[in-house]
């Protein structure tokens, strides 16, 4: 059994105290795999991953952190964000990796994510933003696919914006459609992928948890909404485990 633990949308410095609440409550805890659901820091603000990272370090969290990108971690600054976190966050953007904890081989797959109507900013920066956003779900697909083998034990999707709107009841319904995608329930609800757990963040008021009707559960770990770090034990039973199993 492996314990992960996942957060999103801290937007350092705005969310950073919180945070920082929340894991003084993991001290006690044996974390094998810490993950980032994006937006980590505040539209853009490189400074303050150095303070999140230093963060973790006193709290002895175990590096590497895997990670996917949010909307405030901005397109331009990738590189510059990879290279300040370099050997501790690993980034992934549309790819996977195979990581091994105890005697667990995870398959992860990190992704932005997409969503059914881009933003009129994102438009304009971005002509193209829609046509990527569609062809993002087939690629997601394609890579659970390709990497997760039969050495894969526990299958982890990890994603900034939403793939349902299931866990966006508690938002307006208007923006529905700004916050995430639902095209990817298909992909969660293909037998053949065999997803375990699907972590994403950026619905602030939406809920905390559902489970689809493949009993795959999806977590939204946005603190704003959470208040604390989400933490679950891996592989479910054969049985997928009770739904009482997934409310953590």
């Amino acid at each position: 059994m492996i314990r992960v633990a996942c957060v999103s949308d801290v937007h350092a410095p705005k969310n950073f105290e919180i945070f920082k609440e929340a894991l003084k409550k993991l001290e006690e805890m044996e974390i094998d795999l810490f993950l980032f659901a994006g937006d980590m820091i505040y539209k853009g603000k490189l400074d303050e991953i150095q303070k999140v990272l230093a963060l973790l370090e006193k709290m002895n969290i175990k590096f590497p952190i895997y990670a996917c990108f949010g909307n405030e971690e901005f397109d331009q600054l990738y590189d510059q964000l990879r290279e300040i976190s370099k050997g501790k966050i690993i980034y992934l953007n549309d790819e996977a990796a195979i990581i091994v904890r105890k005697e667990y081989t995870i398959g992860l797959i990190g992704t932005k994510g997409s969503l059914m109507k881009p933003t009129s900013w994102q438009l304009k920066i971005n002509p193209e933003i829609r046509e990527q956003y569609i062809n993002r779900v087939s690629l997601i697909k394609r890579l659970a696919s390709s990497q997760f083998n039969k050495e894969v034990k526990i299958r982890i999707l990890l994603m900034h914006y939403t793939p349902t709107y299931l866990t966006l009841a508690g938002e307006n319904k208007i923006f529905y459609s700004r916050l995430g995608d639902p095209s990817y329930e298909k992909v969660i609800l293909n037998p053949s992928l065999k997803f375990d757990v699907v972590f994403h963040g950026h619905a602030h008021k939406g809920l905390k948890f559902v489970l689809l009707e493949n009993r795959v559960p999806i977590y939204n770990v946005a603190i704003p909404l959470r208040k604390e770090i989400t933490l679950i034990d891996l592989p479910r039973p054969p049985s997928r485990g009770s739904l009482l199993s997934y409310l953590k």
